[in-house]
């Protein structure tokens, strides 16, 4: 029964990430970089350096928000980094084969104007709650934007259950690397996920400002932690970096490339699997990964919007580290966990390596959850009450327990499932929208970023 329900989940995934759908995601990122006046390629360094300065003045209390503009990008990076930049990244080469890594590039690509333009119209249509913090989302753009109410409704629920989905494969990751570093803890699975359970809720009661804090500290460390561990490795296997990289793209565009321990995966699935972990590592156009923007301090929309740009940038650094890390290493990965190979090959250089990148992938996958609980509890609040909507921490800390003990392949392809039913809805919302989005754009670049005259789009209304 179970093998028959899997099957028919994998033709889902077919359907919803075949070739028509990556067609409509390209034509989709055409539309908007055009839109928008190519920002993200004629502005791109601009942004880079925007993202990382005047940051005293981006803390200014004084204006509408909860979080600064970066903590609201780590919040938003805490919710992909581990999922997609270790974890993502294995399970892309595992199913896809070499050349799944240049797909995921050009994914991030058009990622990077899909967040963009995502972020002014949450950000354009947020609102203050009765608790004074600050939510946005498909519910509340939909609504104001579009004057529908049910299909914003469609989609948050959706994002819940890609929210739940998603903590459970990180839990999994969590506890999966804990026993891999050490093997007599596996006979105290029940006891760890328990554990795991207790820290994520320490933070995640705290709300948004708790989980703002601990994202700033936590992602900007384990980050660098992580990429010198991988530059290491990577030096190790200097004489097998330009063979990856030639098997990187021979294998992307070719029928049925086999080489360097891979089987011949063919083009197909080099995109589809490509494509698919690439959007879910940006989070672009899906949402659940988008929304953490909402608490920023910002006066416009396009502010905040930048940041989009630059969070795609970096998650897709540290995923190049991982595929070079793995892909010159030689190893086999066809069939392999992708929860735990990451360390496994790591640790085939050295022990310590392979711990060191054991308890990164812990820290990333910790990330992860606590940034997948605000996000959840903020999207239900946006549909009920802020009252009604904390009950969700009780139902995520379930999820985070069962997670811990479950398995994680068939996880894994209901989340693309639910992703990718997320994100083309609401990338057909983005697309009736796109007009606010241009205009705020190209009137904030056109002054040079220096434009405030969309400082009314940025919602105050109370609910």
């Amino acid at each position: 029964m179970l093998d028959q329900f899997l099957v028919f989940v994998d033709k889902v995934n077919g359907v919803i990430w075949g070739p028509a759908a990556l067609v409509f995601l390209g034509l989709v990122g055409i539309y908007l970089t055009v839109g928008t006046k190519f920002v993200h390629i004629k502005n791109f360094f601009k942004i880079i350096k925007q993202s990382f300065s005047g940051l005293n003045d981006d803390k200014d209390e004084k204006q509408d928000g909860d979080l600064t503009s970066l903590q609201s990008m780590f919040v938003s990076l805490s919710s992909v980094i581990g999922m997609g930049s270790v974890v993502g990244v294995a399970s892309a080469l595992i199913s896809g084969g070499p050349g799944a890594l240049l797909w995921m590039w050009i994914a991030a690509f058009i990622g990077m104007v899909i967040k963009y333009s995502e972020i002014i119209i949450i950000v354009m249509f947020r609102e203050q709650k009765s608790d004074g913090t600050y939510v946005g989302g498909p519910a509340l753009y939909v609504r104001k934007g579009l004057g529908l109410k049910y299909l914003g409704e469609v989609i948050v629920v959706l994002m819940v259950l890609v929210c739940l989905a998603s903590a459970m494969i990180q839990s999994n990751v969590t506890v999966s690397n804990m026993t891999n570093i050490a093997p007599h803890l596996s006979n105290y699975l029940y006891i760890l996920a328990a554990v795991n359970v207790v820290i994520v809720g320490i933070v995640i009661v705290g709300g948004v400002k708790r989980i703002g804090s601990v994202a700033e500290k936590l992602i900007p460390f384990m980050s660098l932690f992580y990429i010198i561990v991988a530059t290491i490795v990577i030096i190790i296997h200097y004489k097998d970096i330009i063979p990856a990289v030639q098997l990187v793209f021979s294998s992307a565009f070719s029928p049925a490339e086999a080489g360097a321990g891979f089987a011949g995966y063919g083009i197909m699935k080099a995109m589809q699997y490509g494509i698919a972990r690439g959007f879910f590592v940006s989070g672009a156009g899906q949402a659940v990964f988008t929304v953490s923007h909402a608490p920023a301090r910002v006066k416009n929309p396009v502010e905040q919007a930048v940041f989009g740009v630059t969070e795609v940038f970096l998650v897709t650094v540290v995923c190049t580290f991982t595929a070079l890390a793995l892909l010159t290493s030689g190893v086999e990965l066809e069939g392999k966990d992708a929860g735990t190979i990451v360390a496994q090959v790591f640790g085939d250089v050295s022990p310590i390596l392979g711990i060191a990148v054991g308890i990164a992938t812990i820290l990333f996958a910790y990330s992860t959850v606590i940034g997948l609980g605000y996000v959840g509890e903020s999207q239900l609040s946006t549909i009920t009450s802020t009252k009604k909507a904390r009950i969700y921490r009780y139902i995520f800390l379930v999820a985070v327990y069962i997670g811990g003990i479950g398995g994680l392949k068939a996880i894994w392809d209901l989340t693309d499932v639910f992703l990718g039913l997320v994100m083309f809805v609401n990338l057909i919302v983005m697309l009736l929208l796109s007009k606010k989005i241009f205009k705020a754009s190209n009137d904030y670049w056109g002054d040079e970023g220096q434009s405030s005259g969309l400082t009314a789009g940025c919602s105050k209304n109370k609910k």
